[in-house]
């Protein structure tokens, strides 16, 4: 029978491989969201140019109906990129239990689904959850394609009508109607309206992918915590900072603070602030109640503490820009406002009366 030194190693050793598969797990469905954008802008690309007249023109009378057919498009890419992004979270979330498989006996399946459950479920300091998230992205895509569109042919068409009456009555055509027709141009159209949606550096692509990181890595991680709690010698999950941390942030503090004291970074079940912004790639693992000291114990402590004793440019890299570090310095930063953005907390300063323009760089 195993002891308990050999149970710890074994489940590091796990943790280890877990978070190996996760990098994979995670690629996979980046790439997976990746194709579901492209093919659905190849899809919308093809249902405009099928629209074009013989001079490659789209009317303003197959205007509505595009539109429609369009919209259409875009609610079933919003199908496939939830049933991935469900798929994914669930697979996240049982790679992260698995974990503990030798030495629990829960149902990983079942710990994986109520992982998922609970993410679905999770509200954001915006107060947003998962699928509000995923509905303003689809929603600010499906406003921008359309009113490329739009736009493009309205515009054109009426540049066209506007040249062909310039032409019927043998005048000049002004110099501002030359190309312009070209703006209702099939091809062009197909160009433009797949921006928003694919090609952008601020994409609906780019803008899910980064969600989809986040969400899968909250599932692995979660799903670590769920399995790791069911071990009765477990007290605690320690927020780990990447080999791979680039620069100071909020998880530096997350990551040092004694809060519980119960050691730097160490958080009771359920309290553990992990993850701290989207795309982290911080980490948590589980501390056994034979690895928190008398020292630990003795030396709590509480962040603001902890940010007093941090340099300049570190208290500015964790509070999140240099203005939300001197309104910190003149005491209007406390412990429940230290992760709220700096455009939000202005605003309450400013209703309590606090001159704001006091802490511009």
């Amino acid at each position: 029978m195993a002891t308990p030194a050999q149970i710890k190693a074994q489940i590091k050793r796990a943790a280890k491989q877990a978070r190996d598969q996760h990098s994979r797990t995670d690629a996979f469905y980046l790439a997976r969201i990746t194709e579901i954008y492209r093919q659905a802008g190849e899809d919308i690309q093809a249902l405009i140019r099928s629209q074009a007249d013989t001079l490659g023109i789209v009317r303003l009378q197959q205007l509505q109906g595009l539109k429609l057919q369009i919209e259409q498009r875009l609610r079933d890419l919003s199908a496939q990129r939830d049933q991935a992004l469900t798929t994914g979270m669930t697979q996240a979330a049982k790679e992260g239990g698995a974990v503990f498989s030798p030495v629990i006996f829960a149902d990983p399946q079942q710990l994986a689904n109520e992982t998922v459950r609970q993410i679905t479920l999770f509200v954001d300091a915006e107060g947003l959850q998962l699928s509000d998230r995923l509905w303003n992205i689809d929603s600010g895509a499906a406003d921008e394609v359309i009113q490329v569109i739009n736009r493009a042919i309205v515009q054109g068409n009426s540049a066209s009508e506007a040249t062909a009456d310039f032409l019927r009555r043998g005048e000049p055509v002004p110099a501002n109607l030359h190309g312009k027709e070209r703006q209702a141009a099939a091809d062009v159209i197909a160009r433009q309206a797949v921006d928003p949606l694919t090609k952008s550096p601020d994409s609906a692509r780019a803008k899910v992918q980064r969600v989809m990181r986040t969400e899968l890595n909250r599932a692995h991680g979660e799903g670590y915590m769920a399995a790791a709690f069911e071990l009765s010698d477990v007290v605690a999950t320690r927020f780990l900072l990447s080999p791979r941390h680039p620069r100071p942030d909020i998880c530096d503090m997350h990551a040092s603070v004694n809060r519980y004291g119960l050691g730097p970074g160490v958080y009771p079940r359920d309290r553990n602030p992990w993850p701290a912004h989207p795309n982290t790639i911080s980490f948590v693992e589980v501390v056994f109640a034979d690895e928190i000291s008398a020292d630990d114990r003795a030396g709590k402590t509480d962040r603001i503490d902890w940010l007093r004793g941090q340099d300049g440019p570190t208290q500015a890299a964790v509070l999140g820009g240099v203005q939300k570090r001197a309104a910190f310095l003149a005491g209007h930063v406390g412990e429940r406002s230290i992760a709220t953005r700096w455009k939000t907390l202005k605003k309450r300063l400013t209703r309590q009366g606090v001159d704001v323009t006091q802490f511009a760089p």
